[in-house]
């Protein structure tokens, strides 16, 4: 078994000690890190054999060594606000006014007299920094009511009104200081907000263009541009997504969204090796980024560099050892070199971080099923299947199952479900499932 850590670091220590003191031969140096590093790696192959022991005994006595936290830890954000959809413009019409705008020193307009309207307004908009938009909008309601045309106020009582979904209340006030406001921090954050509100509805065309004209009222904004290319890939045009992504990292290379967002736009369009140089750079500035590393990793896999991209899985782990995400891509690879034991044990720890996430709860269940195990196969792949993104394998993989026991019947139903429901390639498996189900021996 490996040295205890406290021994690793002491070693470490002396190291750093005698390189600070005299440098000496670096050559000697090398080879001590080396291996410092090996035992290190020999500890990390032996947390992996302990994971898969200590789930397999938590799955044969029914233990469960992590409990769902409350809810009430998770902390609560104004959610009403974001872009819709997983893949949808990131930040908010809030970010946009608030992040690139003037926050704290405001132009009253000379009919704001009184203290006590100041103290609304400011109010107001200290009610809107914390999220408590109906507040808000009563504040903010009597300043635009007493002055009528205190642009600021107007804007943020839109957005109040957006947070809480009251579009048709927000859409007269963005109308208004679009036809009568001529500053360009007002124009960029009315358009972004009338952006949000096309994209909540699906109207990615037109939040399109209003992103577009946020753009040309204050070019040089990352989020804008991050968002602008969202929309337009959402429309189709992926080519011009990438350029405005490039745009987003040209202005901010530390932006990791905008290196996501490129890598994943240039996956889609079916260029890896494209996307496989932008995470490679991206992962260079950005070395602690477990995304950006995991995207490097899962092409450096895809391309057959296998010891490369385990390395890189390792190194990212060690640095963010509770991404369940990251021991799942490192599971995949460890599959690929023929470590199944690796894989499975790193699929569990995946598992156990996070249960939400059915990959690794698929790629168990197809162990199972190589091992002979139907029932623990049965079992993962049911508990997969409570995932959306992995819903439509698990079902086709279950319908497989109950076509190999004789179960035809409900091995057409799950396939029939997947067909009606699901797209693309899922869509087309369990057409073809089913053809070839009513084709063979009845």
């Amino acid at each position: 078994m490996s040295e205890p850590f406290s021994e690793l670091f002491a070693k470490l220590r002396k190291i750093e000690q005698r390189l600070a003191a005299d440098g000496g031969d670096r050559s000697e140096w090398v080879r001590e890190l080396a291996a410092l590093r090996a035992r290190a790696d020999e500890w990390m192959e032996n947390w992996l054999l302990l994971e898969d022991r200590i789930a397999e005994l938590c799955e044969r006595f029914d233990l469960d060594l992590d409990p769902a936290e409350s809810l009430n830890n998770e902390a609560e954000g104004p959610g009403n606000l974001d872009f819709p959809q997983g893949d949808g413009p990131q930040g908010s019409a809030q970010e946009a006014a608030k992040g690139q705008g003037p926050t704290v020193l405001w132009h009253f307009p000379p009919h704001l007299d009184g203290e006590q309207l100041v103290r609304t307004f400011r109010r107001g908009i200290g009610f809107f920094d914390l999220w408590m938009y109906e507040e808000a909008i009563g504040e903010l309601e009597k300043v635009v009511r007493e002055t009528g045309d205190f642009p600021v106020a107007r804007l943020y009582l839109a957005l109040a009104y957006i947070a809480r979904g009251r579009v048709d209340e927000a859409e007269p006030h963005l109308q208004l200081l679009l036809s009568t406001e001529r500053s360009p921090w007002i124009r960029t954050s009315v358009y972004h907000a009338r952006a949000h509100i096309r994209a909540a509805q699906g109207r990615w065309r037109e939040a399109a263009e209003d992103l577009s004209q946020a753009v040309a009222s204050r070019p040089g904004i990352p989020l804008l541009h991050y968002n602008l290319g969202v929309a337009l890939m959402r429309i189709g045009r992926l080519g011009d997504a990438v350029a405005e992504w490039i745009r987003v990292v040209e202005l901010d290379c530390r932006d990791e969204d905008g290196w996501l967002a490129g890598i994943g736009a240039l996956k889609r369009l079916g260029k890896f090796q494209l996307a496989a140089k932008w995470a490679f750079h991206g992962h260079r500035i950005l070395p602690d980024s477990w995304k950006i590393g995991g995207e490097l990793a899962s092409l450096l896999d895809y391309f057959g560099h296998l010891e490369e991209a385990g390395l890189i899985w390792k190194r990212l782990i060690r640095l963010h050892p509770r991404e369940a995400a990251l021991w799942t891509g490192m599971g995949w690879t460890r599959w690929r070199m023929g470590d199944r034991v690796g894989a499975r044990g790193a699929w569990k720890k995946s598992a156990s971080l996070d249960r939400r996430q059915g990959t690794p709860l698929l790629y168990l269940g197809w162990v199972a099923l190589e091992e002979g195990d139907r029932a623990a196969a049965r079992r993962f792949l049911e508990r997969a299947g409570e995932d959306e993104n992995v819903r439509y394998a698990s079902q086709l993989a279950l319908g497989w199952m109950d076509q190999e026991e004789g179960r035809r019947d409900e091995a057409s139903s799950k396939w029939t479900r997947v067909a009606e429901e699901g797209t693309g390639v899922w869509k087309r498996w369990a057409v073809s499932m089913i053809q070839d189900l009513f084709a063979g021996p009845q």
